[in-house]
């Protein structure tokens, strides 16, 4: 049998653990889930049902629905300025694009960087393509240290991948960050792939798509979906646009593994793209969590916060003498809470965790009083 060094996902063993817990009869606040608690909007919901009773219940062509590709191609020139066409758009599940694009742009043994903290599932994905995932430090603001950065290049570093708003940090990158970020990618002749996952859940600043940056269209990724924003992690629908080459490489990979994003989820895609209302209100909602969030753990002596400029997590650090998994495996022991532990999503996350707060604000101020207490315990 092949031995591949692949973790298990953090974030999905939560879940898992969260329900046998539940079937056990234990009550527990789970915070380490990444998606929103909202179910997706009726009007998908039903555009979606009535395209299957129409018969949209079969393949699509590879590249996705010309009508939802027209769609996206629409959405990414008017809402992000990148220049895209329904040609350089690919429909694919969200997390399965980042696949396909780090799979499109190595060869077996290149180097992909990421900032740290990062997506927790980054490494094992470009593991997974047979490239090697190459983490670089951020600073004290999660800023991008390019000075840094640049110590680390080689003839073998091809890619770069920024995601913002971040996950775990709530992070959201500047323009002016992002301008600097491509000075570096275009000076190394690496390629960008840019996950804008949490585009719709921004509290503060502003996003800013590295793919409308004219001298970065032919270096640039684009990924984004509809999970996060339209409360739609189950439709397993997102996409991606890239280049001529690169879009051409994605899909014949596409056509050799899963063949075609879900028929009936791609219906759904193309009514959440004229339903920016409901996405909006999602925001608004996480915004008040977020200000509960960064309240009630900054009332909490041991515990350190960057306020988050978007998603919906805080990346906490304590001041315990307590690894993180350990930190995360206790508390769930003792206080029945779930958070994510920081070395699922950084090297230096020892003394961090993630925590969600896509949950009501009743069950957020009970979870943190719970984790208040927690420390307090071990003071």
């Amino acid at each position: 049998m092949r031995h591949i060094d692949i973790k298990e996902s953090a974030s999905v063993s939560m879940m898992r653990l969260a329900s046998e817990m539940r079937e056990k009869g234990i009550h527990v606040l789970n915070f380490g889930i990444g998606e929103p608690d909202f179910t997706t909007p009726s009007e998908i919901i039903d555009y979606a049902f009535d395209s299957a009773r129409r018969g949209g219940t079969h393949y699509t062509p590879s590249m996705g629905l010309l009508e939802l590709r027209k769609e996206i191609s629409k959405k990414l020139r008017e809402r992000n300025n990148i220049v895209s066409s329904p040609d350089n758009v690919l429909v694919t599940p969200t997390k399965f694009a980042i696949f396909l694009s780090v799979m499109a742009l190595t060869e077996p043994g290149d180097m992909v960087m990421i900032p740290d903290p990062y997506y927790l599932s980054y490494p094992d994905i470009i593991k997974l393509a047979g490239a090697e995932p190459l983490s670089v430090p951020t600073d004290d603001d999660y800023e991008l240290d390019l000075d840094v950065a640049r110590r680390f290049v080689t003839s073998k570093t091809s890619v770069f991948i920024l995601n913002t708003p971040n996950n775990p940090t709530g992070k959201v990158y500047s323009e002016k960050s992002i301008r600097e970020l491509s000075d570096f990618i275009l000076e190394n002749n690496m390629y960008l792939i840019s996950d804008e996952i949490y585009e719709d859940i921004v509290f503060e600043g502003k996003h800013f798509s590295p793919g409308s940056i004219d001298e970065m269209a032919e270096k640039t990724v684009t990924i984004s979906g509809f999970s996060k924003g339209f409360a739609m992690t189950g439709w397993r629908v997102g996409y991606l646009n890239a280049p001529d080459e690169v879009i051409k490489i994605c899909n014949r990979i596409q056509q050799q593994t899963i063949t075609c994003a879900p028929s009936i989820s791609q219906y759904g895609a193309m009514k959440a793209l004229n339903s920016y209302g409901s996405a909006e209100k999602f925001r608004d909602e996480f915004r008040k969590r977020r200000d509960l969030v960064y309240k009630l753990f900054s009332e909490i002596d041991g515990i350190s916060l960057r306020k988050p400029e978007g998603t919906f997590y805080a990346f906490p650090s304590f001041d315990l003498d307590l690894r993180s998994p350990r930190f995360s495996h206790l508390l769930l022991q003792e206080k029945q809470v779930i958070v994510s532990p920081g070395t699922a999503f950084s090297r230096s996350g020892q003394n961090r965790f993630r925590f969600s707060f896509a949950a009501s604000q009743k069950s957020i101020t009970e979870g943190i009083r719970r984790i208040g207490e927690f420390i307090k315990e071990r003071k």
